[in-house]
């Protein structure tokens, strides 16, 4: 949940749009017609969208734009992993972008949203008005190996850690892991199935907002998520990594990232080992003391917000 930064804003419209694949995308615009228009790139990859999420926009006029990717929120198929990749994420939001009319937008999201928006801005840098991300996740090698590996985030969380890895009696080998949770999460014993997913979340759970637990039933919403996380990582999330290097480059609207300083799901170190930005880009990468990775932190909500506050206003005086 995050952190109240603001009151919501005003659902304007909503429905779903065909983008192929037997994939629709849910769509959902808030706040103000004429507003600056805003793409929200919400992270996972399968979390979806909440409204909650237009709190973080309270006191902007903008045209809010808040879009389930493929299989996630209220897109259907719910969960549907074929078709599902990066590429096929980033051919989406051009569709949506000429559906609707937009000549160029700001983007904002975290996570993996920030990598997946990123990575757009450097292809259709023509598109891209101003960016603000947070959280931003690495989809490396070195990346997974913190996340999922017996050597990173780990040794910071060994208990938490002991019960996410119990049962794979070969802690070190990521592709063993993640064939483990494939074959759990598809079990049809819900007594197999879901203790598997519960822990797969959990051990996301404790590295995004430390000292928390997940506390609700696994539900749809929560099965997707897990799910879908898996898929990328188990194809080592499409080969964005590489994309993202190649096209870093070619960014061209003001970009701010924030990245907490107690990020331990994307940490400062394997962000700044892994991703290169050049002196003189137009990326900025900002470390929040004592932050976290989820916007349940006061910390990081309150910059994040205060971010894009900023990033509108320069936008309004822009028009």
């Amino acid at each position: 949940m995050m952190h109240d930064a603001g009151m919501p804003l005003p659902l304007l419209a909503s429905h779903r749009l065909p983008v192929g694949d037997g994939h629709e995308l849910h769509l959902a615009q808030y706040g103000d017609p004429d507003g600056v228009p805003v793409l929200y790139l919400h992270g996972g990859p399968g979390a979806g969208c909440n409204a909650d999420d237009t709190r973080l926009f309270a006191n902007c006029r903008v045209r809010l734009l808040l879009l389930d990717q493929r299989g996630a929120g209220q897109s259907l198929p719910r969960g549907e992993l074929n078709h599902n990749h990066l590429q096929a994420l980033l051919a989406d939001l051009e569709l949506v972008r000429e559906a609707l009319g937009i000549e160029a937008w700001c983007l904002v999201g975290g996570s993996f949203g920030a990598t997946l928006g990123l990575i757009y801005s450097g292809l259709h840098p023509e598109r891209v008005l101003a960016q603000v991300y947070w959280g931003l996740f690495v989809p490396s090698l070195t990346g997974l190996s913190w996340l999922y590996g017996p050597d990173g985030a780990a040794r910071l969380f060994d208990e938490d850690y002991q019960r996410f890895s119990s049962g794979i009696p070969i802690k070190g080998w990521l592709p063993l892991l993640f064939d483990y949770f494939h074959k759990a999460f598809g079990h049809a014993d819900d007594k197999i199935r879901e203790p598997a997913l519960r822990r797969w979340l959990e051990w996301e759970m404790a590295l995004a907002f430390p000292g928390n637990r997940l506390l609700q039933p696994i539900g749809w919403h929560s099965t997707v998520l897990a799910r879908t996380e898996l898929h990328y990582a188990r194809n080592h999330y499409f080969g964005a990594l590489e994309l993202l290097q190649r096209v870093v480059t070619k960014i061209t609207a003001p970009s701010q990232v924030l990245q907490g300083e107690q990020d331990w799901v994307c940490p400062w170190s394997v962000l700044q080992s892994e991703i290169w930005l050049p002196e003189a880009g137009t990326v900025d990468i900002t470390k929040v003391p004592e932050g976290f990775h989820s916007l349940a932190d006061a910390k990081m909500c309150r910059a994040v917000a205060e971010a894009i506050q900023t990033m509108v206003q320069q936008q309004q005086i822009n028009r």
